[in-house]
C-alpha cells in the first residue's frame, strides 16, 4: 500500500491547498503503478490479481485528494464533510476499478496507456456538472498559477487539461515501470507532447494579447469589503456599511475619474432593495452613479412569489445606471445546496419541506446587462464553480465576466479557503477569453486578463477599491460556442470502449487454481 499513501500525500501537496503544483504531474503515477501491478499486467500469470487492494487502494487515494479540496466544510457545513469525502473520494477508486477490468479482458501495452488516461477522464466527466450536477472538480485546477500549461482550455474546457495531466502522470508511470531502451522512448514521447502544450499556450497567449491591444481598454473598479455576518444582520451595521462603501465610492471617483463599472459585492446590501424602507439608499445609489458618472453594480436581495403565494428572497445583481430608474437585476440561477436551498426540495413531502425550508428562489437563466460601455455576464459567488453557466452567459454577449461574492459566509475564518475559487476564475477567464473582474468581501476582489493572468488583487479582509483597464472582446472561442463537446466524445468512446472490455472479460475462460 506503500504506492497509495505516497500518491495521497503527492495529491495533497500538488493540490491548491498547498500550491505544489508540479507535483501534479507525477502525483498519481505510484497508484497508476499500483493499480497495474494489482490488477495483474506485470505479474505472473499464475499470481491472483489483488482486486480489494486495487480497491481500498485507490480510496485511500481519492481520502486524500478530497480532503485537499473540501477541508473547508469543517467551517461552512461540519455534518456535510464526511459524506462529501466518501463520496468524491470513489472517483481515484473507480479508476482502479476501469484498470482492474481492462488487465483482465487482456488490455496491455500502449492501449492500456491510453486507457487509464481516458479513464480518469471520463470519471472527471461524469462526476461533474456536465452530468451530476456538481462542480467541476478537475486536475486541471491545480495549475492555475501557470496560465501558460491552461491555454487549450479555450477548446477542450478544463476536462482537457485534466486529459493532458493524466497523460503524463500515466508516461511517468511508464517510464518508472520501463527498463533499458524502452524508458527513452517513453521519455521521448512525454516531451514531445509537453512540447506541444507548451507551443499552443505561447501562440495562444500573445495572440489573445495581440488582440486585446487592438481595441481600447475602459477602466473598471471593484469594492473588496471586511463585513462579518453579525454585521448584516443588524440593520443600523448595514446603513453605517452603505455609507462607508458610498464613500469609497466617491473617491475613487474623485481621485480617477468615471469609469464604465463599479462592482460592489454579493449581498454588500443585504436588504430588499426595492422595498420602500430602503428608498433612501435606492435614491442615494442612484445619485452616487450620476454623481461619478460611473454605472454601480450591487448585491442585493430581490423577492419573487412561491407556488402558494408566499415571499421568497432572491440572491440578485442590480445595474444603478448613470441616469433613469434601477431596471436591470441579475437572479442567481445556481444556488448552495444547504445553504440558500433545500436541493430535495421537489422530493419530499410538504411537511419536510417546512421542516427544511429553502431560503432562497433560484432565478431564471439571463443574458448580459447593459451597461452602456460593457455588456456584463454577471456569475454571483458558487456560480463560478461552473463553466457551462458562465459560457452560457459569455456566448449571450457579455464581453465582461463579473463575480461577486461573500467569502465570509462561507468560508468563515478558514482563510486559506478563500482562495479556493482561484483557479476556477482563472479557467473560466480562459475558457471564454474574457477579462474577469471580482468584487468580494473579506476575501480578494481583482482582475483576470483572458489570458489567466491576474492583472490585480486586494489583500483579504480590507476595505477599499481596485482598478484596471478591462478590454470588451467578442471573440467567441470554441469551447464557448460548444462547450464540453470534445469532453462528451471523450466520455462516450471510454463507454463503448468499456462495453467491449465487459464483453471480451466474460468471454474469457476461467483460470482455476
Amino acid at each position: 500500500m506503500i504506492r497509495y499513501i505516497f500518491s495521497g500525500v503527492l495529491m495533497i501537496l500538488a493540490s491548491p491547498l498547498v500550491n505544489a503544483w508540479p507535483l501534479v504531474f507525477v502525483a498519481l503515477a505510484p497508484a497508476l503503478t499500483g493499480f497495474w501491478q494489482d490488477s495483474g499486467a506485470f505479474a505472473d500469470p499464475v499470481q491472483p490479481r489483488r482486486f480489494w487492494r486495487v480497491l481500498l487502494g485507490g480510496y485511500l487515494v481519492g481520502l486524500c485528494y478530497a480532503t485537499s479540496h473540501f477541508y473547508w466544510l469543517v467551517e461552512f457545513k461540519p455534518l456535510w464533510l464526511l459524506p462529501v469525502l466518501a463520496g468524491f473520494a470513489l472517483m481515484p477508486a473507480m479508476l482502479g476499478l476501469a484498470v482492474w477490468g481492462a488487465v483482465g479482458a487482456g488490455l496491455r501495452g500502449f492501449w492500456l496507456l491510453l486507457w487509464t488516461a481516458l479513464s480518469w477522464t471520463a470519471i472527471e466527466v461524469l462526476g461533474s456538472d456536465l452530468w451530476l450536477g456538481l462542480p467541476s472538480y478537475a486536475l486541471g485546477y491545480y495549475l492555475w498559477q501557470v496560465p501558460l500549461l491552461l491555454q487549450t482550455a479555450d477548446v477542450a474546457g478544463v476536462f482537457g487539461i485534466s486529459f493532458g495531466i493524466m497523460v503524463v502522470n500515466v508516461l511517468a508511470a511508464q517510464c518508472w515501470q520501463a527498463r533499458g531502451a524502452g524508458r527513452a522512448s517513453w521519455w521521448l514521447l512525454t516531451v514531445c507532447l509537453s512540447a506541444l502544450v507548451l507551443g499552443y499556450g505561447i501562440w495562444r497567449q500573445a495572440a489573445v494579447v495581440s488582440a486585446s491591444e487592438e481595441v481600447p481598454g475602459v477602466p473598471v473598479r471593484a469594492l473588496h469589503t471586511a463585513v462579518t455576518i453579525e454585521e448584516k444582520h443588524d440593520e443600523a451595521a448595514t446603513r453605517r456599511m452603505f455609507d462607508n462603501f458610498n464613500r469609497v465610492t466617491r473617491d475613487a471617483a474623485d481621485t480617477s475619474g468615471a469609469a464604465a463599472l463599479t462592482v460592489w459585492p454579493e449581498t454588500s446590501l443585504p436588504l430588499w432593495l426595492r422595498s420602500t424602507e430602503y428608498r433612501d439608499i435606492m435614491q442615494a445609489l442612484s445619485q452616487a452613479a450620476a454623481d461619478t458618472g460611473t454605472p454601480v453594480l450591487v448585491g442585493a436581495y430581490s423577492m419573487t412569489l412561491t407556488a402558494s403565494g408566499s415571499p421568497q428572497l432572491l440572491n440578485a445583481a442590480f445595474l444603478v445606471p448613470v441616469s433613469g430608474y434601477i431596471a436591470e437585476e441579475y437572479h442567481k440561477v445556481l444556488l448552495v445546496p444547504g445553504a440558500e436551498h433545500n436541493p430535495l426540495e421537489r422530493w419530499l413531502p410538504q411537511r419536510l419541506r417546512e421542516w427544511w425550508p429553502s431560503r432562497m428562489a433560484p432565478g431564471d437563466s439571463s443574458g448580459p446587462l447593459d451597461a452602456g460601455a460593457l455588456q456584463l455576464g454577471v456569475f454571483i459567488c458558487w456560480e463560478a464553480f461552473f463553466p457551462g453557466h458562465v459560457r452560457a452567459l459569455t456566448r449571450a454577449g457579455a464581453e465582461l465576466l463579473v463575480n461577486m461574492s461573500n467569502d465570509e459566509a462561507a468560508f468563515g475564518p478558514l482563510q486559506r479557503a478563500y482562495s479556493i475559487p482561484m483557479p476556477h476564475l482563472v479557467l473560466r477567464a480562459i475558457e471564454n477569453r474574457r477579462f474577469v473582474v471580482r468584487s468580494a468581501n473579506v476575501g480578494s476582489s481583482l482582475f483576470i486578463a483572458p489570458t489567466g493572468k491576474v492583472v490585480v488583487a486586494s489583500e483579504p479582509a480590507t476595505t477599499g477599491m481596485v482598478q484596471a483597464l478591462v478590454t470588451p472582446l467578442q471573440e467567441q472561442t470554441f469551447f464557448t460556442a460548444h462547450g464540453f463537446q470534445l469532453a462528451r466524445a471523450a466520455f462516450m468512446l471510454w463507454l463503448l470502449w468499456g462495453v467491449c472490455l465487459v464483453w471480451r472479460l466474460a468471454r474469457r475462460p476461467v483460470v482455476r487454481q
